[in-house]
C-alpha cells in the first residue's frame, strides 16, 4: 500500500508543479498563454477603444466642443456665427476627429503605444486635473505600462488639422493657422478628458 501511495504522488507532482506554473504565469498575449486562459489582445482592445473613441460618445462629445469653439471665435470667418455655420463647423469637426483617430491608432500599432486615455490613479483634485490636461500627448507603453509621449496622438492631432486646413475648409491653408488648429485641438482634448475625469469616472470612496 506504502508502494502504490508512493507512486501516485511521484506521478501527480509534475501535474500540479505544471498547474502552479500556468497559474503564476501571466501573459499578455493569447498565443504564449496556456491553453486553458482566455486573454484579450492588447492590439484588439486597442480596436474596440479606436471604434468607441471615434463613433461613440467621446467622438461626438469631442465634435460638439470643437465646433462650440469655433462657432464662439467665428474661426472660419467665412462660415459666420450663424446656425448653417455651426452645422459646418460640427461636421468639420467630426471629419477631423475621425482622422485624429484612425492616425492616432495606426501610429500606436506600429509603436506598441496605447494613446487612450486612462483615468488618473491619484487623489487630489489639482493632481487629477493636471492629468487630465497633459493626457492628449500622453501614451502609455505596452512593455512597462508606464507613460510617455505619444508619437501616435502628435501624429493624429497634426495630421487631421493639415487635411482640414488644406481640404474643406475656406482659404489657403497656412502654417500659422494650421499651428492654431492643432493649439484648438488640444484645448478641446483637454476639455473632454477632463469631463472624462470628473464627471464620467465614478470613484469609489475610500
Amino acid at each position: 500500500m506504502k508502494s502504490l501511495l508512493l507512486v501516485f504522488m511521484l506521478a501527480t507532482t509534475p501535474a500540479l508543479a505544471q498547474e502552479e506554473s500556468d497559474a503564476q504565469f501571466v501573459s499578455p498575449f493569447p498565443e504564449t498563454a496556456p491553453p486553458h486562459q482566455v486573454l484579450i489582445h492588447p492590439h484588439r482592445e486597442q480596436r474596440d477603444k479606436y471604434v468607441w473613441g471615434t463613433f461613440g460618445p467621446p467622438g461626438m462629445l469631442d465634435a460638439v466642443l470643437g465646433a462650440s469653439v469655433g462657432q464662439w471665435m467665428n474661426t472660419p470667418e467665412e462660415w459666420q456665427q450663424t446656425p448653417s455655420g455651426y452645422v459646418k463647423r460640427l461636421g468639420t469637426e467630426y471629419s477631423e476627429a475621425a482622422i485624429n483617430a484612425t492616425t492616432k491608432y495606426i501610429v500606436a500599432r506600429l509603436h506598441d503605444e496605447d494613446p487612450s486615455f486612462r483615468p488618473c490613479s491619484c487623489r487630489g483634485f489639482h493632481r487629477r486635473a493636471l492629468h487630465a490636461i497633459i493626457s492628449p500627448v500622453v501614451a502609455y507603453s505596452f512593455d512597462d505600462d508606464r507613460p510617455q509621449l505619444s508619437v501616435a496622438r502628435m501624429a493624429g492631432t497634426a495630421t487631421s488639422s493639415f487635411v482640414s486646413a488644406s481640404t474643406w475648409k475656406p482659404g489657403a491653408p497656412s502654417a500659422t493657422a494650421v499651428i492654431a488648429h492643432v493649439g484648438t485641438d488640444l484645448l478641446t482634448a483637454a476639455g473632454v478628458n477632463l469631463l472624462r475625469e470628473f464627471v464620467f469616472h465614478h470613484r469609489t470612496p475610500e
